[in-house]
């Protein structure tokens, strides 16, 4: 028996789904943490669900999202592919937002998948269903139109909230229908430059550091 793990860092709460392939009748375990992102949680959530059973494939939400939380869970993702020469795969938190909130009576349905950009702005995107219809973007909510909003944030504009449990779960639903493509490497997506400040000295030995001009 195989297994295939979803990681979704791209909130502060990071979510895990785990579908154990071959298990007929086993509905797939869905875990979303009660705190703020760590890795050092993370990892232990990963080795309390996997319980030993080797990976088929471990799939990552890839962005937009938290800066360090992504970048940990794709590490995280890679990794566990490495080790154990399972197949790797990636999905944008926004396609996992569209697929979440998916009508089978109306597959083709326009929607809005946003997900918090920080500096109150949002990261967005047009679906109709499945299908993005058009490029990711940074908008004021004011600037959104009048249209179906969806995913984290979007209950306070009227629109439907999704949670990182039910991305991750769309996101295994998408590995397991055939929609994501096995890869080598994955990259993050950032629609912003992280708010980094570099360190007024730089690093190195104090002696060395005390011989330089302070800035």
């Amino acid at each position: 028996m195989s297994a295939v793990l979803v990681i979704d860092t791209a909130s502060p709460a990071f979510a895990l789904a785990l579908a154990l392939e071959g298990a007929t009748g086993e509905p797939p375990r869905i875990v979303e943490s009660d705190a703020d992102f760590s890795h050092a949680a993370l990892l232990a959530a990963v080795e309390r669900e996997l319980r030993g059973v080797p990976l088929e494939a471990v799939v990552a939400v890839c962005g937009p999202g938290s800066y360090s939380g992504l970048r940990a869970g794709i590490a995280t993702a890679q990794g566990l592919a490495l080790a154990q020469g399972c197949r790797l795969a990636g999905v944008s938190t926004l396609e996992a937002v569209a697929a979440a909130c998916l009508d089978p009576a109306d597959p083709t349905a326009p929607l809005i998948a946003v997900h918090p950009a920080g500096r109150g702005a949002l990261a967005a995107q047009d679906f109709r269903g499945l299908h993005p219809a058009g490029p990711m973007r940074i908008a004021a909510p004011h600037e959104l139109p009048d249209a179906v909003l969806a995913g984290q944030g979007a209950g306070a504009l009227g629109g439907r909230e999704v949670l990182p449990r039910e991305r991750a779960a769309a996101a295994l639903d998408r590995y397991r229908a055939g929609a994501l493509e096995p890869v080598a490497e994955l990259t993050a997506v950032y629609l912003r430059e992280p708010s980094v400040t570099p360190p007024r000295r730089p690093f190195g030995p104090a002696s060395a550091q005390d011989r330089l001009p302070a800035r």
